[in-house]
């Protein structure tokens, strides 16, 4: 595959890191940490020093499974190789998350910079938290190759240092129980990523990075991730970052339980490991091996919504909604967004086909907790008409093959876990700071092929999935291979990128050639910028009252502290 030169804005795009690695080694770039120094590796192609899967913290394996995350107590002469993405932290998607394999060993960072910073500069750093669910994915994964949007950075004039960190997922980062309240080893993935966070404030310098120019950023679990963090001890920053992006996901979009939900989990994991004779039943898991205990870990068997953060009166000191309405969240400025067809990704299909079927869903879907009369309030504000249905502007269709009403179930779930979380979140976020709301409205492109990502194999994602869920990723990372081969997504690509690392720079999206985006809190109902392409069917970006299905996310607001959030 042939490397365009790194004055090329759309380089020949690679699905691997890696497939630049075999291109000639022009330099060893290196970087001296407290521990001691790492040897990564120069990307000519990019002209940029990668090192990657750098330990920011202990195993997580033996004594210090289910335990915080331990800081490095080691030191070393010479250096160590930096040049490979370390292993993936445990989940059940094996085949997909361990390309670089998979063990307790996983708490790691990726780091990727301009080349040649000069010595007196520093520069912004932008910290990537993946999504999946809080029970899957890693930093490795081509969809968060960094490398493009640091080249977006340095091509107009405003360079990044760009992080992506890997974190505990699933049981491994939040298994909760009574024998776990109380001893401050709750909601291990939140702490694994203040601890990423510590690591950079002590560390990143060595890089070129500035650690008073923080922005966590994520997607999905990610965004939920940076809405938690946000609202850690009650707001508490202790200078680890300065800036929040969330894309698609907000602190109240999962629900949090507590032991009535786990215990039964945690016991049946006692049981099935020969624990339950034990008098400490937490330390006899931490001798169990890893391949014994890694299936009663399995997020897909578990049954109910899954492991997801708890309220613990310390990390988490009460529930996101409460933290939010006191005001107890972190400062700062923040870019916040959802996709308009959020929803296709979490409605059931096949199933929804009557007024009941959707009535008995809502009734007894787990983690909703809505009394009968609301579920019937709620059907009256999401109407059986397919024309105000999800996926949006799609008319009389109604993609009657996953489900007649399938449209109405679709506008309900986006709204339940991300429209309404997002609504309430802008409005008190930007009582506070400055916030800038987004809709992205272009449905993406779908990638066929499975080996040579330059042939653009591929067509627009099915119709009934819309502009769904994580549609957006691929525009922001700025990745040739998953943008699509269409001049409008590469000039939409473009212009997301650029707002996303202007507002990395100094807490602002706006600038110069891009889409005048106001604060939300500039309009009296609230402002969002609808991010769209300009051509193939669409009309280009535009600013936007945020009062689309008003009512119903309001309404869903309102009843949000049912869902345990």
């Amino acid at each position: 595959m042939a490397i365009l030169a790194s004055g090329s804005s759309w380089r020949t795009s690679c699905l691997l890191i890696l497939c630049w690695f075999t291109t000639t080694i022009i330099a060893k770039p290196v970087a001296t940490v407290l521990n001691g120094t790492y040897e990564g590796l120069y990307l000519p192609a990019f002209d940029q020093d990668v090192f990657l899967g750098v330990p920011f913290a202990q195993s997580t394996g033996g004594l210090n499974r289910f335990r915080v995350p331990q800081a490095l107590n080691t030191t070393w002469n010479g250096t160590r190789a930096a040049k490979q993405y370390g292993p993936a932290c445990p989940d059940f998607q094996l085949d997909r998350d361990g390309t670089y394999g998979m063990s307790e060993d996983c708490l790691s960072i990726n780091i990727v910079k301009p080349a040649n910073i000069p010595g007196n500069e520093s520069l912004p750093v932008a910290v990537w938290i993946h999504g999946g669910s809080y029970q899957v994915g890693t930093s490795s994964l081509p969809n968060y190759n960094l490398t493009y949007i640091v080249q977006q950075s340095v091509d107009i004039g405003k360079p990044v240092v760009a992080v992506s960190i890997n974190y505990r997922k699933g049981g491994w980062g939040m298994l909760y129980s009574r024998e776990i309240q109380g001893t401050g080893n709750a909601n291990l993935s939140l702490r694994d990523m203040r601890k990423a966070l510590a690591w950079i404030s002590e560390n990143i310098g060595a890089f070129g990075g500035q650690k008073e120019s923080v922005t966590i950023w994520g997607e999905s679990a990610g965004s939920f991730a940076v809405g938690q963090l946000l609202m850690s001890y009650g707001g508490r920053t202790d200078n680890l970052y300065h800036r929040s992006i969330q894309e698609s996901g907000s602190a109240a979009t999962a629900w949090y339980n507590g032991t009535d939900y786990y215990q039964p989990i945690y016991d049946k994991i006692v049981r099935h490991t020969n624990c339950t004779d034990e008098v400490d039943t937490l330390e006899c898991l931490r001798t169990i091996p890893y391949d014994t205990i890694f299936p009663f870990l399995d997020s897909s068997k578990v049954g109910g919504p899954g492991f997801y953060p708890v309220v613990d009166g310390d990390i988490m000191p009460n529930y996101p909604t409460e933290l939010l309405h006191s005001g107890r969240f972190a400062h700062v400025p923040h870019l916040y967004g959802s996709n308009s067809d959020e929803g296709t990704d979490n409605a059931p299909r096949g199933v929804i086909n009557t007024d009941d079927d959707l009535y008995a869903f809502l009734l007894n879907s787990t983690g909703f907790d809505f009394p009968p009369s609301v579920v019937r309030d709620i059907m009256k504000l999401y109407p059986d008409d397919p024309t105000v249905g999800i996926p949006l502007n799609t008319g009389m269709e109604r993609f009657a093959e996953n489900g007649y009403q399938y449209k109405r179930i679709a506008a309900i779930m986006g709204d339940v876990f991300y429209h309404a979380t997002r609504l309430d979140d802008a409005r008190w976020y930007s009582k506070y700071d400055p916030t800038y709301i987004y809709r992205f409205n272009t449905r993406p492109f779908q990638n066929n092929t499975n080996a040579n990502y330059t042939d653009y194999v591929g067509s627009l994602a099915p119709a009934y999935k819309g502009v769904q869920h994580f549609s957006e990723v691929a525009f922001v990372f700025a990745n040739p291979s998953f943008v699509g081969p269409w001049e409008e997504y590469k000039a939409l690509s473009d212009q997301m990128s650029a707002q996303w690392i202007h507002f990395i720079h100094g807490g602002d999206p706006n600038a110069e050639g891009l889409p005048e985006w106001p604060k939300y809190s500039e309009g009296e109902d609230g402002l969002n910028l609808v991010l769209q392409a300009q051509g193939r069917g669409y009309n280009g970006s535009y600013v936007e009252q945020d009062t689309y299905r008003l009512a119903g996310r309001e309404y869903l607001t309102q009843w949000a502290r049912r869902r345990h959030v």
